[in-house]
């Protein structure tokens, strides 16, 4: 097998590499969890008590997780269901209770919702006559099979994670919610309820009856408080257990080592506070290791902070600058153009003005300079195809968009009216939808543009 030495480390070889790579790259997809999670621990107790009684106790609990997009809402669940596996599952390494798991974006109504329940509730019958009726008798069916299946005819306990629950609100009579709610109030069935939304009004979603159901108990879950438990995420996300068997304990410290030097770089700790500052999303903290860690090999065991960089670099290119990092040296002018026209006053301009402007910068500089060389000025049918790839990419824009034509404004410009004209497409006024910087940055990062371009791009 493969293999390398690092001078004054440790032996490494492929396996290792492989093992570490995936081992970090599914904690930082969501596929695993992490091995600590930071500042969640309230949460997480709350949670844990609640579902723990429903299978200890056979109490009947309903409660609403709620936190912003990225606060760990789903990490905290995934951990709950792993803590009671471990604790409630017997010698024959089978469960004493059920979890059925539904999405609001998934379970569309309640026919779907219901067919699911049973299917992850192992019931075989056909439902085609059952579904027939209202959603709480077919419903209490399913449970009564599932009674009848059970040990000395007991019902065993079952757990509902209701995913997106605020869009499962929105089912007609809230008949799914109501038929929950309403049984877990009832001592024969101990089912939990544990809803899980980003939203912090869904209650005011419920129906009066719903409501009346609902415990009205509410766990919320924060972003991360400060920005060294931020830094501390993505520290345990990225970092390897020395005692993994799989790896040697030499490599997993100079790993560890190596991760720790990369957060502590003066760039990479700004980004990370940046993303703090701005939003606190935990998925897009992680997501930035990505490309880092899917470099790993023979040649580069460890994290290097140029691969996160270059990471860094993309995330904060915007999604305009990402779509015009293609386009051809012609259509980069006519942005130039367009920017020149801004410069000079004028707000609103048409293909013509923006191809004079680029005929005339061109006459003036580009053939001198290249004594009609590699450079060349375009006809202008070839510069309105180019103009046209533009519009299409919805860098450029009608100047004035009516609500008419709002939904439609691309195909407005490039073949039906504008404000009720008919004039051709190279007269109707148009907006460079790019701040002048980002005109000079497309510029600056763009490789093998003539020197004369750069300065234009830069008057």
């Amino acid at each position: 097998m493969p293999s390398s030495q690092r001078p004054g480390s440790c032996m490494i070889d492929a396996s290792s590499i492989q093992h570490a790579r995936r081992l970090v790259l599914d904690r930082l997809h969501g596929r695993t969890q992490l091995p600590e999670l930071i500042g969640l621990e309230t949460p997480l107790d709350l949670v844990h008590s609640l579902l723990d009684r429903t299978i200890s106790s056979q109490e009947g609990n309903t409660a609403l997780l709620i936190g912003p997009r990225g606060s760990g809402k789903s990490a905290i669940v995934e951990r709950v269901l792993n803590m009671l596996a471990e604790k409630h599952t017997d010698r024959a390494d089978s469960r004493r209770y059920h979890i059925v798991r539904l999405n609001g974006f998934v379970h569309t109504n309640d026919r779907i919702a219901l067919r699911d329940i049973a299917t992850q509730l192992l019931i075989e019958q056909d439902l085609g006559d059952v579904l027939v009726g209202s959603f709480a008798d077919a419903f209490t069916y399913i449970l009564n099979l599932l009674r009848s299946s059970g040990a000395d005819g007991e019902m065993p306990p079952v757990i509902f994670i209701l995913e997106e629950f605020d869009l499962l609100a929105q089912h007609p009579k809230q008949s799914l919610l109501y038929t929950l709610f309403d049984i877990a109030q009832s001592q024969q069935t101990p089912i939990a309820v544990l809803g899980v939304s980003a939203r912090i009004d869904v209650i005011d979603l419920l129906e009066k009856r719903v409501k009346s159901r609902f415990s009205h108990r509410q766990i919320y879950v924060q972003n991360t408080a400060n920005l060294e438990d931020f830094e501390g995420i993505a520290r345990t996300a990225l970092r390897i257990n020395c005692a993994d068997e799989k790896l040697s304990a030499a490599f997993s410290n100079e790993f560890n080592h190596q991760v720790d030097n990369v957060l502590a770089d003066e760039q990479v700790s700004a980004y990370i506070s940046d993303v703090f500052d701005f939003g606190k999303d935990v998925r897009q903290l992680l997501r930035t290791f990505v490309l880092a860690v899917s470099h790993l090999s023979i040649r580069s065991p460890f994290i290097v902070v140029s691969d996160v960089l270059a990471a860094i670099a993309r995330e904060r290119s915007s999604a305009k600058m990402l779509v015009l990092s293609n386009i051809s040296l012609l259509e980069l002018c006519l942005i130039i153009a367009m920017r020149s026209l801004v410069k000079g006053g004028n707000t609103k301009y048409n293909f013509e003005m923006i191809y004079n402007e680029y005929k005339s910068f061109m006459s003036r500089h580009i053939t001198a300079a290249t004594s009609g060389g590699s450079m060349k000025i375009y006809k202008k049918s070839v510069a309105l195809k180019a103009f046209e790839t533009l519009v299409g990419l919805e860098i450029v824009r009608p100047a004035t968009i009516t609500i008419s034509s709002a939904s439609n404004s691309r195909n407005d410009l490039l073949a039906g009216s504008v404000q009720g004209t008919r004039a051709p497409k190279e007269y109707r006024m148009v907006q460079l939808m790019l701040e002048p910087g980002q005109v000079s940055d497309l510029v600056g990062e763009r490789a093998g543009v003539p020197v004369v371009i750069r300065r234009w791009s830069q008057q």
